[in-house]
């Protein structure tokens, strides 16, 4: 080895260290309820916060040093506040699934001091801790990165008096995040995890909500239960690493069978550091989990089940691709949608979208080059095919 690559390599494993302290820097602020108690607006002492929370003044003094210089938080002569950065990471942040991440992070903390056990055959830190990692990680961390997918259903057609199934729901966030954007829609939500749906109830109660989604235990891999379009849709979020690579596909023909005009899921494919390195880590963290995709096995995945019209959607601060399959039979032609522009129904058939189901299996990059108002093309086509 060269003095040149030792310079080189020594570098980058610097850079990767201080990426990881001020990784768990910031997980450690969000574990200690900074994020949360320091105000945007109304500055905060040091020794305000360290009395309210209960917490060493020095130990406080430090991580506030350190949030300033990442800029976190602004100093002042008043005291501490909240800058645009740091509120991505409190409680009711609009990028839920950044903050979703950040608890998986701190989950990896605690599996790595687990490696040498959960890295025995048939052992993750699920199976250690006797089921409390998982019962933790779904509210903290699967809920908040399923959260965001909610905006794309209403996009896609879910609309008021349809049925949905989510397929692993966890404790029903996704579902309860549906009712807020589409109220009238009917929810059902299967997990085989009772403690998160005992928990999800409880919740839907509180929001008044316990009439509107119903919450079962049950395996989300049975599906001979439900007779042929037995909901308009079908969704599973962070489900196929979950499943073995030889029943992903009957999976997802099981959900354009009981699906009556489409289905939603993800996939996370392992094509970059990042995905590489999470689905390491997760491995150590859950027993049952089989992996992320390879490109070749996402992509072979969509060919297989036939999914003729289908789109997709960038997810978790991109690191994952929501799916949606229209699943419905009947399709309409552009020039018999009801007040569809004709000069754009002529632009879109030039270009080889000829149908409302073509439109909507269409990138927004696509339609963006072809029209000027391809959001109010999409509602209208959603109109035409989900009544």
């Amino acid at each position: 080895m060269t003095p040149e690559e030792i310079k080189k390599f020594s570098s980058e494993q610097m850079t990767m260290l201080i990426h990881g302290a001020i990784g768990l820097n910031t997980v450690q602020g969000i574990e200690l309820g900074f994020f949360d108690w320091i105000p945007l607006n109304k500055p905060i002492t040091a020794q305000e916060l360290s009395g309210q929370l209960g917490y060493d003044i020095t130990k406080v003094e430090r991580w506030l040093r350190f949030a300033v210089s990442y800029g976190y938080i602004n100093r002042s002569d008043g005291g501490y506040t909240l800058t645009t950065k740091g509120s991505l990471l409190r409680e009711g942040t609009p990028t839920p699934d950044l903050l979703g991440l950040h608890h998986m992070f701190s989950y990896f903390t605690k599996a790595i001091q687990h490696s040498k056990d959960a890295y025995q055959k048939g052992v993750g830190l699920d199976s250690i801790s006797q089921g409390k990692i998982s019962r933790d990680y779904i509210p903290r961390v699967a809920s908040q990165l399923s959260k965001s997918s909610a905006e794309f259903f209403k996009g896609s057609g879910l609309s008021t008096g349809h049925t949905i199934l989510d397929l692993g729901c966890g404790d029903g966030s996704v579902l309860r995040e549906i009712s807020r954007t589409c109220p009238g829609v009917s929810a059902t939500g299967i997990d085989m995890n009772i403690h998160t749906i005992e928990q999800g109830k409880r919740k839907n109660s509180e929001e008044g909500l316990q009439d509107q989604i119903d919450l079962q235990v049950g395996d989300v891999t049975d599906m001979t239960r439900f007779p042929d379009n037995a909901f308009d849709w079908v969704y599973a979020f962070n489900v196929f690493h979950f499943l073995p690579i030889a029943k992903r596909e009957k999976f997802i023909q099981d959900m354009i069978r009981i699906s009556r005009y489409g289905i939603f899921f993800n996939q996370v494919i392992a094509n970059n550091i990042q995905t590489i390195s999470v689905d390491v880590l997760l491995a150590t963290l859950f027993t049952d989990f089989t992996g992320f995709f390879s490109e070749t096995e996402a992509d072979e995945l969509i060919k297989k089940v036939s999914a003729l019209h289908h789109t997709f959607m960038p997810v978790i601060q991109g690191e994952s691709r929501l799916v949606v399959i229209y699943t419905l039979k009947n399709d309409i032609p552009l020039n018999r949608i009801a007040n569809f522009p004709e000069a754009d129904s002529v632009k879109l058939t030039s270009a080889g979208i000829r149908t409302a189901k073509g439109l909507l299996a269409s990138s927004p990059e696509a339609m963006a080059a072809l029209v000027t108002n391809a959001a109010l093309l999409r509602k209208l086509a959603i109109k035409a095919l989900f009544p």
